[in-house]
């Protein structure tokens, strides 16, 4: 006698066979149970449209504007033949500029009911968006310090509230889905994409991925308060090799491992639902077309058994700009082969008729569409959309609070980082104060890219009652003690006479500078100068008045002729909406800087080594000129205190590879006024098959003191953590000393 599917499947659950099924919850089996119901009724047709994601646009007559928000409408006949004649599964992205809660709503319901109700399987659409610092595309939202400033905070717990507050407001709109976090480790300070990282660490990261991940799914995916995270982009994507977005990276794949592989597989192990690919080519081979990666590297080896999803127009891009695949129904079959769940098409349909082409002709087998559609309709089971498509209009009303808003005025805060302090901060509350440079009354250089609109540059995209810098100085210094003038231009022109006469009648200036805002592609540029007109004005405002520079933007930019004319300098990166009042108090001393570099500040255009460089590039032309010599190290950031570590003491000095290092260091506030000081942990291996780096980040904590007081900090890190990739690719562990590290205190451990 023959036993149906469905029984097998209850017999494995039941003899809990881990070789042959993982162990799953009731939940679990349930939904397990629903997916193969619904599985087994598709057709093909209807499984190649699970997998095609079409942008917004693709479906619409009409855009919204920053000048009427709401214009959006629906083209019905197209949204009609995209769901209900070619079966598309998901759709993202926002139509031009950011949508009010109620916008989202008319836009999900018009979805989901045609979805739900007008097609024959009744399965729901999987919206998705890329709420990069907040729910950036919702007009109520609450933004927040891009990623590189929350790796400045060295504060997970803050990192974690901040993704969860993203994942409320997103979820709130009705959209379930985030393109999100940035997991990739910024390598390349060139990058247009690199204010999206977490910082050149790969522990920071790690870590910090983790809380974004935790704070984005919460306990449960069906909750109204969590969205589906997506981990991108799978693999190497920010460390292209001309510095340039969508480039390729050339790199050796033990290098691939040490340095890009950890928050991606920290992030599945944290169960990530989604992975997107980088959308450029690792040593010649494009990853939307690389077996090795999303198969054999992230299917089998890391057992990641979420979505994999294309980014735009990648799937194409293999034929039109990789020049892999000779037409796009290869490039379909090589995408599929490599491991695509789903094509983020957007605009038409050539992936799906390709990819019903390919079945029929026996190009690919329809059970290698099985396994996609079935971890396509998990996710939508796992996040409730089958039985609420759309949350309650009452979910709006949680968007936008006074709780979350004071939230991203703590993470603006914390971002900030003191570079430079010459004894003028914090300023005294007298005398008047100029304000210049093209970044001191911008909306967009607060904010930057990724903000209701994909480049964050239309100013009238923004909401009414956010303020620049300059309206923050003029509520809290007084407007009649703030002067302006902008004294430079993002395209290059100058207003230099204007801001020299308005800074003789001023007793200090604030000179804010910045790039213009930019992301992907637009964004490209060829090296790291800051712009010349920008750098012109500080040297003409270098007059012996105390000067403060303000750094805004989404990369290092070079500042090494123009910094010793300062007298104070903050990064200030892209703090987000309420970035403008955390620079006022910090100038003003109402709180003490605690921010720390997540990045090495480079001193010269091609001088870009990271902090955990080898030993050789340390080596200079000469004794004066080492080799390694930033403007800023990795890990600096002034306070208005001042701190010193002693007393570093290791529980053994000898270990196992089985054992933990268990360290303490003494921290005291050794100035007049409490702050927060963060005790970074490094380690040197001395000896190594491959030559060693120079010292790497282990562990990191904050600590916040009063005037004179002292803590002992404690560690415990696992020696395995100090293995490495071989030229095997393989991690190692080898025997020998190793030095333990904690700002100018050394200790050195054996391994045995």
């Amino acid at each position: 006698m023959g036993i149906s599917p469905r029984a097998l499947f209850r017999l494995l659950i039941s003899l809990q066979l881990s070789f042959l099924l993982p162990s799953l919850s009731l939940a679990e089996e349930e939904t397990e149970e629903q997916v193969s119901s619904l599985l087994r009724k598709m057709t093909l047709e209807e499984k190649a449209g699970q997998m095609t994601q079409l942008t917004l646009g693709a479906i619409s007559s009409s855009e919204a504007t920053s000048e009427n928000p709401e214009a959006h409408q629906f083209d019905m006949d197209k949204l009609r033949h995209a769901l209900i004649n070619k079966h598309v599964g998901s759709i993202l992205n926002v139509h031009n500029v950011a949508f009010s809660a109620k916008q989202w709503r008319k836009v999900l319901t018009q979805v989901q009911t045609l979805a739900t109700e007008e097609t024959r399987l009744q399965i729901p659409i999987l919206y998705g968006i890329d709420s990069v610092h907040g729910a950036n595309y919702v007009r109520e939202g609450t933004l927040f310090p891009h990623n590189l400033g929350l790796a400045a905070t060295r504060n997970p717990l803050l990192v974690e509230r901040c993704h969860a507050v993203t994942a409320l407001e997103t979820r709130s709109a009705g959209i379930p889905w985030n393109f999100g976090p940035s997991l990739d480790v910024g390598r390349q300070p060139v990058w247009s994409r690199y204010v999206e990282t977490f910082g050149e660490d790969v522990h920071i990261t790690t870590v910090m991925a983790e809380a974004s991940v935790r704070g984005l799914q919460g306990s449960s995916l069906s909750s109204r308060k969590a969205v589906a995270a997506t981990a991108k982009h799978f693999l190497a994507y920010s460390l292209p090799t001309s510095g340039q977005d969508r480039t390729q990276t050339l790199l050796p794949e033990h290098y691939l491992r040490e340095y890009f592989l950890p928050p991606f597989k920290n992030a599945i192990e944290q169960g990530v639902q989604a992975i997107m690919v980088n959308s450029g080519e690792v040593n010649g081979v494009p990853i939307h077309a690389s077996h090795e990666m999303l198969s054999v590297l992230l299917r089998e080896e890391l057992k990641f058994d979420g979505v994999i999803v294309s980014d735009w127009e990648d799937v194409k891009k293999l034929h039109n700009l990789h020049r892999v695949a000779p037409d796009l129904k290869e490039a379909v079959r090589m995408s599929v082969h490599a491991g695509i769940d789903m094509c983020m098409a957007p605009y038409d349909f050539h992936f799906s008729n390709n990819l019903i082409k390919l079945v029929k002709e026996g190009a690919i087998p329809e059970s290698r569409l099985d396994e996609s559609v079935r971890r396509i309709l998990r996710m939508k089971f796992s996040l409730g959309l089958f039985n609420e498509p759309v949350p309650p209009a009452s979910s709006a009303g949680e968007i936008g609070s006074e709780e979350a808003h004071q939230l991203s005025l703590q993470a603006a805060r914390e971002s900030l980082i003191l570079l430079k302090n010459k004894g003028v901060l914090p300023l005294e509350k007298k005398g008047q104060i100029l304000l210049t440079g093209p970044g001191c009354h911008s909306l967009a250089a607060l904010h930057g890219s990724w903000s209701y609109t994909w480049q964050g540059t239309d100013e009238e995209a923004y909401p009414e009652g956010l303020q620049t810098i300059l309206q923050s100085f003029n509520d809290g210094y007084g407007r009649e003690n703030v002067l302006w003038a902008r004294g430079a231009q993002w395209d290059g022109s100058t207003d230099f006479d204007y801001a020299m006469n308005k800074a003789r009648n001023a007793d200090v200036v604030v000179c804010v500078l910045g790039e213009k805002p930019s992301t992907e592609t637009p964004g490209n540029i060829p090296d790291l100068s800051m712009p010349d007109n920008q750098l012109r004005l500080v040297r003409r405002l270098a007059t012996g008045k105390p000067l403060i520079l303000v750094l805004l933007g989404n990369r290092p930019r070079l500042i090494t002729e123009i910094a010793g004319h300062c007298h104070a300098i903050v990064y200030a990166g892209q703090p987000g909406p309420h970035g403008g009042k955390a620079l006022y108090e910090l100038l003003t001393g109402q709180f003490n800087p605690s921010g720390r570099l997540p990045f090495t500040y480079p001193r010269h255009p091609n001088s870009l080594l990271t902090y955990d460089h080898k030993h050789s590039d340390s080596v200079g032309p000469d004794k004066e000129t080492p080799g390694f010599n930033p403007l800023y190290e990795f890990g600096h950031g002034l306070s208005y205190t001042s701190f010193a570590f002693s007393d570093l003491k290791l529980k053994s000095s000898t270990l196992t590879k089985s054992d933990e290092i268990l360290l303490s260091v003494r921290v005291s506030n050794t100035g007049s006024r409490a702050g927060k000081e963060t005790v970074h942990v490094f380690t040197r291996d001395l000896f190594a098959s491959i030559t060693p780096q120079v010292k790497r980040l282990r562990a990191f904590s904050q600590i916040e003191l009063k005037a004179g007081e002292s803590k002992v900090v404690t560690f415990k890190i696992p020696v395995k953590e100090l293995a490495y990739h071989n030229l095997e690719s393989t991690s190692v562990l080898e025997p020998g000393e190793f030095d333990v590290m904690v700002g100018d205190l050394t200790e050195r451990i054996l391994i045995k």
